[in-house]
């Protein structure tokens, strides 16, 4: 079967400049600056590009994730739904790799791709009964290649429970959003919310209109949806899509029927939207850190040669790297100025962030604790659980919104520091806190009995009961009236009226005592879930903040071991070429001055590229 793919882009000649540095670097044997320029020509190529596909049930977003690949890879039933969230990504052999709870931590393990609808599938995983957070699939499929990592998400159910406030947390991290939404009907007001709600998080959305091959009348609905999301700032394009059409005239095969499927149209979407700015961050950093090579090599060889031309010189150029090389020596010590303004910073924003938090999740309760005492029926409830998730989604993206934006602004901070100390130009990179949080709410109630149909059956027992207990009891009486009389007051309707009002009286109790009870499940669940999601969330902020510390420290400690090799070996070639003489000197300036050639056109070649 054919398959569709992104539209052919050629590989970007800044992935190739920055190639040929690299290769400039082993030349000059600095191997050092040689690896770092091939991971950021990597990650031109293939940039890290995350798209979620979001969605209530049945919309299909796993045939749509099928269609988009040419592949049966998600499952897909009509009595089946996605039950946990799954990643696909490029891999040179395909895997699938389950991450669960199990007690109080999470397991990792590799599983046979055929089992894999017993994992994320409601027929298979009822409930999410195996406690999956996460399912992780690598294909080697070419839409994968480069770099494009597809999440298809559990069904929403109404996109305000549990399943919706964990997409909204994720949003601000993910690079766009493919919403799906079936051509059967216009989009529902808790749609159009979560549109509203997800464009603000994440820009890069796009609207697929599924299963249009099923419903004629698609395009009104096209029609309607555009107007409902007019109003909306950056309102989704909608793109009519069919899963069905794409299979079916790849194997026919008919090549209209692919175009009318629409998925080659969405793909292209994808690609000029998401994929290709990915690609244009990415280039702009690796040029950077490509000119800051260039600028190292091309500095240690114009030392070389002012030595060379100037011998007179070299006690002052000794001098400045011997000085720079000691202000280096003590960035990189435990007592650095950079490694306590990172230490200061990050205790600051861990402080605020906790705060915050702390803070958001009080204000959540008191809100809930106020909605609770007007509850009285488990629809109220439904309402009020929906409120619930979708402010502590909320105050959770904020938090780790705010834990990203102090890490930019540490690592930005470092940069100055550093560059003002040692006297070079160094860039920071850009990196996202990845944040997972696996959805803590599972399906709490607040009736014991359940089902309405038992509820309503449980209601007419304890009216029977207070019926006969009224009748009963004026029966008693009866016995102490002649027989004419207690025969009379048996068979008169008023003895009916007294039991149907005793039989009141009974239902009223039970449903003062049924709303009461509702109350406090209500309030043990919200206690629960904000106990719960405070001391998850409170983890990831832990962990987030020491990964955004690794990170810095180790960027900036390789950064700093660069720069001293560079000064070490510009000090030690300075002082050889020193006691040059004769000939040989005068054959190491002519190849000094062809290097620094190259490495000029190849700095003007970089900086013309980055300035585009």
């Amino acid at each position: 079967m054919m398959m569709p793919l992104l539209p052919e882009v050629p590989v970007a000649d800044k992935a190739a400049a920055v190639d040929a540095v690299a290769a400039i670097a082993v030349e000059f044997g600095r191997d050092d600056l040689a690896n770092r320029l091939v991971v950021a020509a990597a990650r031109v190529r293939r940039p890290a590009t995350i798209v979620c596909v979001v969605g209530e049930f049945k919309q299909g977003k796993s045939s749509l994730i099928n269609a988009m690949l040419g592949l049966d890879v998600c499952p897909v039933d009509d009595d089946i739904a996605t039950s946990a969230t799954t990643l696909l990504r490029f891999g040179d052999e395909p895997s699938v790799v389950v991450r669960r709870r199990r007690g109080d931590g999470v397991t990792v393990e590799r599983v046979d791709p055929a089992t894999l609808a017993d994992w994320v599938t409601e027929g298979g995983n009822p409930d999410n009964s195996r406690g999956v957070e996460r399912v992780d699939i690598t294909l080697p499929h070419p839409l994968l290649a480069n770099g494009l990592v597809i999440v298809d998400t559990p069904g929403m159910g109404g996109l305000g429970a549990g399943h919706a406030a964990a997409t909204l947390s994720f949003l601000p991290f993910a690079d766009g959003l493919i919403f799906v939404s079936d051509a059967s009907s216009e989009l529902s007001a808790p749609e159009v919310e979560f549109l509203a709600s997800a464009t603000g998080l994440c820009p890069n959305v796009v609207f697929a209109l599924a299963k249009i091959d099923l419903y004629p009348s698609w395009r009104r609905i096209e029609t309607i949806n555009a107007r409902l999301l007019h109003d909306q700032a950056d309102a989704p394009v909608v793109v009519p899509v069919s899963s069905v059409l794409t299979p079916t005239g790849s194997e026919l095969p008919d090549e209209k029927l692919v175009e009318m499927s629409g998925v080659a149209t969405l793909l292209a979407r994808i690609d000029s939207q998401i994929v290709s700015p990915a690609k244009a961050v990415a280039a702009q950093r690796a040029l950077h850190e490509a000119l800051g090579a260039v600028r190292q090599m091309k500095s240690a060889l114009e030392t070389e040669l002012d030595v060379l031309d100037n011998p007179s010189h070299l006690a002052e150029i000794v001098a400045r790297l011997t000085e720079s090389t000691a202000h280096l020596e003590q960035l990189r010590g435990p007592g650095a100025r950079w490694s306590i303004v990172v230490a200061d910073r990050l205790s600051d924003l861990s402080s605020n962030t906790g705060h915050q938090f702390r803070g958001a999740m009080r204000s959540v309760s008191r809100d809930i604790e106020a909605g609770i005492e007007l509850l009285k029926t488990p629809d109220d409830w439904d309402q009020l659980a929906r409120q619930l998730q979708t402010s502590v989604a909320d105050a959770v993206t904020k938090v780790f919104v705010e834990i990203e934006g102090g890490a930019q602004s540490t690592r930005h901070a470092v940069v100055d520091l550093i560059g003002e100390d040692s006297g070079d130009d160094l860039s920071a990179s850009t990196r996202s806190v990845q944040v997972e949080l696996a959805s803590m709410w599972t399906s709490r109630g607040i009736d014991a009995l359940g089902k309405r149909g038992t509820r309503q059956l449980s209601s007419a027992l304890v009216g029977l009961r207070g019926a006969q207990g009224g009748i009963m009891m004026f029966g008693m009486m009866a016995t102490f009236l002649p027989a004419g009389a207690a025969a009379l007051l048996m068979s008169n309707p008023i003895t009916i009226s007294i039991g149907a009002a005793f039989a009141g009286v009974q239902l009223a109790d039970a449903r003062k005592r049924k709303i009461a009870q509702r109350r406090q499940q209500a309030r043990s669940n919200v206690r629960q879930f904000l106990d719960d999601v405070q001391f998850a969330v409170g983890n990831e902020i832990g962990d987030a903040l020491r990964d955004v510390q690794r990170s810095i420290r180790d960027e900036f400690t390789g950064r700093i071991s660069e720069l001293l090799r560079t000064y070490a070996e510009t000090a030690q070639t300075a002082q050889r070429a020193a006691t040059e003489h004769g000939e040989f000197a005068q054959q190491r300036v002519v190849a000094l001055g062809a290097s620094l050639e190259r490495l000029s056109l190849a700095e003007r070649s970089l900086a013309r590229s980055s300035a585009e």
